[in-house]
Protein backbone atom coordinates (compact mmCIF):
# COMPACT_ATOMS: atom_id res chain seq x y z
CA UNK A 1 0.00 0.00 0.00
CA UNK A 2 1.27 3.49 -0.98
CA UNK A 3 2.77 5.55 2.40
CA UNK A 4 0.93 8.83 2.77
CA UNK A 5 1.65 11.06 5.52
CA UNK A 6 -0.73 11.26 8.94
CA UNK A 7 -2.65 13.80 7.77
CA UNK A 8 -3.20 12.10 4.38
CA UNK A 9 -4.37 9.41 5.99
CA UNK A 10 -7.55 11.36 7.24
CA UNK A 11 -8.27 13.10 4.11
CA UNK A 12 -11.31 11.48 3.01
CA UNK A 13 -12.82 12.78 6.23
CA UNK A 14 -11.56 15.70 6.11
CA UNK A 15 -12.63 16.37 2.28
CA UNK A 16 -15.84 15.28 3.21
CA UNK A 17 -16.69 18.03 6.23
CA UNK A 18 -14.66 20.96 4.89
CA UNK A 19 -16.42 24.09 5.19
CA UNK A 20 -17.56 26.04 1.70
CA UNK A 21 -18.98 28.96 0.20
CA UNK A 22 -22.08 30.25 -1.51
CA UNK A 23 -24.31 29.17 1.10
CA UNK A 24 -26.69 30.06 -1.39
CA UNK A 25 -27.52 27.24 -2.99
CA UNK A 26 -28.26 25.53 0.66
CA UNK A 27 -32.21 25.19 -0.01
CA UNK A 28 -31.49 22.86 -2.54
CA UNK A 29 -29.20 20.04 -0.85
CA UNK A 30 -31.30 16.81 0.85
CA UNK A 31 -32.10 17.07 4.31
CA UNK A 32 -32.23 13.12 4.30
CA UNK A 33 -28.19 13.20 5.58
CA UNK A 34 -26.53 14.51 8.92
CA UNK A 35 -25.34 17.54 6.72
CA UNK A 36 -25.66 18.61 3.13
CA UNK A 37 -24.35 16.85 0.40
CA UNK A 38 -20.80 18.10 -0.62
CA UNK A 39 -17.61 16.60 -1.50
CA UNK A 40 -14.00 18.46 -0.79
CA UNK A 41 -16.63 21.79 0.31
CA UNK A 42 -17.75 21.86 -3.48
CA UNK A 43 -21.82 21.56 -3.48
CA UNK A 44 -24.29 21.01 -6.38
CA UNK A 45 -24.86 24.82 -7.93
CA UNK A 46 -21.73 26.62 -6.93
CA UNK A 47 -20.29 29.12 -8.77
CA UNK A 48 -16.64 28.34 -10.84
CA UNK A 49 -15.48 31.75 -8.83
CA UNK A 50 -16.61 29.94 -5.40
CA UNK A 51 -14.76 26.48 -6.22
CA UNK A 52 -12.01 28.05 -7.01
CA UNK A 53 -12.06 30.25 -4.15
CA UNK A 54 -12.85 27.42 -1.59
CA UNK A 55 -10.28 25.13 -3.20
CA UNK A 56 -7.42 27.18 -3.42
CA UNK A 57 -8.13 28.17 0.16
CA UNK A 58 -7.78 24.67 1.15
CA UNK A 59 -4.43 23.53 0.02
CA UNK A 60 -5.78 22.34 -3.62
CA UNK A 61 -3.77 22.76 -6.51
CA UNK A 62 -6.10 24.13 -8.77
CA UNK A 63 -6.05 23.57 -13.09
CA UNK A 64 -8.94 25.06 -15.13
CA UNK A 65 -10.55 23.45 -18.37
CA UNK A 66 -12.35 25.80 -20.68
CA UNK A 67 -16.04 25.59 -22.37
CA UNK A 68 -18.65 27.32 -24.11
CA UNK A 69 -19.98 30.36 -21.89
CA UNK A 70 -23.84 30.70 -21.54
CA UNK A 71 -23.92 33.31 -24.38
CA UNK A 72 -22.06 30.64 -26.90
CA UNK A 73 -24.19 27.70 -26.11
CA UNK A 74 -27.30 29.37 -26.89
CA UNK A 75 -26.05 30.03 -30.28
CA UNK A 76 -24.53 26.19 -30.27
CA UNK A 77 -28.51 25.39 -29.64
CA UNK A 78 -29.51 28.14 -32.38
CA UNK A 79 -27.66 26.39 -34.66
CA UNK A 80 -28.84 22.99 -33.90
CA UNK A 81 -32.43 23.88 -34.53
CA UNK A 82 -30.97 25.24 -37.71
CA UNK A 83 -28.87 22.19 -38.38
CA UNK A 84 -25.74 24.29 -38.20
CA UNK A 85 -22.27 23.18 -37.23
CA UNK A 86 -21.16 24.53 -34.31
CA UNK A 87 -17.82 23.80 -34.22
CA UNK A 88 -16.33 27.30 -35.12
CA UNK A 89 -17.43 28.70 -31.53
CA UNK A 90 -15.20 29.88 -29.33
CA UNK A 91 -14.60 28.23 -25.43
CA UNK A 92 -14.79 31.34 -23.51
CA UNK A 93 -15.95 29.53 -20.28
CA UNK A 94 -15.27 26.92 -17.93
CA UNK A 95 -15.98 23.29 -18.46
CA UNK A 96 -14.11 21.12 -15.54
CA UNK A 97 -11.66 22.00 -12.66
CA UNK A 98 -8.88 19.40 -11.66
CA UNK A 99 -7.71 19.28 -8.29
CA UNK A 100 -4.83 17.81 -6.54
CA UNK A 101 -3.75 17.72 -2.85
CA UNK A 102 -1.22 14.88 -1.77
CA UNK A 103 -2.59 11.89 -2.90
CA UNK A 104 -5.98 13.66 -3.42
CA UNK A 105 -7.76 14.19 -6.80
CA UNK A 106 -11.16 16.23 -7.30
CA UNK A 107 -12.96 16.72 -10.86
CA UNK A 108 -15.79 19.41 -10.86
CA UNK A 109 -17.56 19.41 -13.68
CA UNK A 110 -19.55 22.97 -14.77
CA UNK A 111 -22.67 24.47 -17.04
CA UNK A 112 -23.25 27.54 -17.75
CA UNK A 113 -25.77 29.59 -16.89
CA UNK A 114 -26.66 33.58 -17.88
CA UNK A 115 -24.32 34.71 -13.91
CA UNK A 116 -21.34 32.56 -15.65
CA UNK A 117 -20.77 28.80 -14.64
CA UNK A 118 -22.35 26.19 -11.67
CA UNK A 119 -21.22 22.89 -10.80
CA UNK A 120 -23.03 19.82 -11.83
CA UNK A 121 -20.94 16.86 -11.09
CA UNK A 122 -18.43 16.27 -8.03
CA UNK A 123 -15.49 13.27 -8.35
CA UNK A 124 -13.39 11.96 -5.36
CA UNK A 125 -10.55 9.67 -5.28
CA UNK A 126 -8.01 9.12 -2.63
CA UNK A 127 -6.29 5.96 -1.13
CA UNK A 128 -8.24 4.19 1.57
CA UNK A 129 -5.27 5.46 3.78
CA UNK A 130 -5.02 2.45 6.03
CA UNK A 131 -8.73 2.30 6.72
CA UNK A 132 -10.73 -0.66 5.95
CA UNK A 133 -14.29 -0.64 4.36
CA UNK A 134 -15.88 -1.20 7.67
CA UNK A 135 -14.31 2.22 9.29
CA UNK A 136 -14.79 4.09 5.86
CA UNK A 137 -18.34 3.73 6.34
CA UNK A 138 -18.62 4.74 9.58
CA UNK A 139 -17.01 7.35 8.83
CA UNK A 140 -19.50 8.37 5.41
CA UNK A 141 -22.21 7.87 7.41
CA UNK A 142 -21.14 9.70 10.41
CA UNK A 143 -20.53 12.69 7.72
CA UNK A 144 -23.66 12.45 5.53
CA UNK A 145 -25.99 10.22 7.88
CA UNK A 146 -28.15 6.72 7.06
CA UNK A 147 -27.91 5.97 3.79
CA UNK A 148 -30.69 5.45 1.28
CA UNK A 149 -28.85 2.28 -0.26
CA UNK A 150 -25.66 0.36 1.16
CA UNK A 151 -23.66 -3.12 0.41
CA UNK A 152 -24.73 -5.49 3.42
CA UNK A 153 -21.43 -5.15 5.65
CA UNK A 154 -19.75 -8.46 4.31
CA UNK A 155 -19.66 -6.69 0.47
CA UNK A 156 -17.65 -4.32 -1.33
CA UNK A 157 -18.68 -0.78 -0.11
CA UNK A 158 -20.98 0.79 -2.43
CA UNK A 159 -22.99 3.34 -0.50
CA UNK A 160 -25.75 6.22 -2.20
CA UNK A 161 -27.55 8.78 -0.55
CA UNK A 162 -30.71 10.21 -2.31
CA UNK A 163 -32.39 13.33 -1.39
CA UNK A 164 -36.00 14.70 -2.05
CA UNK A 165 -37.21 11.30 -1.11
CA UNK A 166 -36.32 9.46 -3.82
CA UNK A 167 -36.12 5.95 -3.35
CA UNK A 168 -33.03 5.24 -5.92
CA UNK A 169 -31.02 2.20 -5.99
CA UNK A 170 -28.15 4.61 -8.01
CA UNK A 171 -27.09 8.39 -8.16
CA UNK A 172 -26.81 7.40 -12.21
CA UNK A 173 -30.02 8.35 -13.30
CA UNK A 174 -31.87 9.90 -10.21
CA UNK A 175 -34.18 12.94 -10.69
CA UNK A 176 -32.51 14.47 -7.62
CA UNK A 177 -29.19 15.58 -6.33
CA UNK A 178 -27.35 12.42 -4.92
CA UNK A 179 -24.25 11.12 -3.62
CA UNK A 180 -22.37 7.86 -4.39
CA UNK A 181 -19.48 6.46 -2.04
CA UNK A 182 -17.25 3.24 -2.88
CA UNK A 183 -14.57 1.36 -2.56
CA UNK A 184 -13.03 0.30 -5.79
CA UNK A 185 -11.17 -2.64 -6.86
CA UNK A 186 -7.63 -1.13 -6.82
CA UNK A 187 -8.63 -0.08 -2.67
CA UNK A 188 -9.14 3.53 -3.30
CA UNK A 189 -12.14 5.78 -1.82
CA UNK A 190 -14.32 7.50 -4.49
CA UNK A 191 -17.16 10.13 -4.30
CA UNK A 192 -19.41 11.21 -6.76
CA UNK A 193 -21.80 13.20 -6.46
CA UNK A 194 -24.58 14.25 -9.73
CA UNK A 195 -27.16 16.65 -9.86
CA UNK A 196 -29.86 14.80 -11.09
CA UNK A 197 -32.08 14.51 -14.33
CA UNK A 198 -34.45 17.14 -13.03
CA UNK A 199 -31.93 19.82 -12.83
CA UNK A 200 -30.34 18.91 -16.34
CA UNK A 201 -33.78 18.70 -17.66
CA UNK A 202 -34.60 22.48 -16.28
CA UNK A 203 -30.99 23.75 -17.50
CA UNK A 204 -31.56 22.26 -21.10
CA UNK A 205 -35.18 23.89 -21.02
CA UNK A 206 -33.70 26.77 -20.37
CA UNK A 207 -31.61 26.98 -22.94
CA UNK A 208 -33.59 25.72 -25.53
CA UNK A 209 -35.58 29.07 -24.43
CA UNK A 210 -33.27 31.45 -24.46
CA UNK A 211 -32.78 30.17 -27.99
CA UNK A 212 -36.13 30.35 -29.34
CA UNK A 213 -37.10 27.07 -29.44
CA UNK A 214 -38.81 26.30 -26.51
CA UNK A 215 -41.99 27.09 -24.74
CA UNK A 216 -42.35 29.04 -21.61
CA UNK A 217 -43.41 27.84 -18.48
CA UNK A 218 -47.42 28.40 -18.01
CA UNK A 219 -48.44 30.56 -15.56
CA UNK A 220 -50.02 29.39 -12.50
CA UNK A 221 -52.34 32.42 -12.06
Amino acid sequence: MTRITASAALALLAACGSASVAEQDAAAQTRAGAKPLDVAGVRIGMTAADVQTALTRDGWKVETSSGRDWAVTVEEEKRRQRGESSFDLPRNGIATIQAKKGDEQLIVEFKPVPWGAVVKLVKYEAPMAGRTGAQFRTQLTQRYGTPTRASPPSAPLDMTWCSGGEPCRSVYGTTKLALHAEEDVYHKAKLALLEGGDAERSWQASVQRAAGGGTAAKSSF
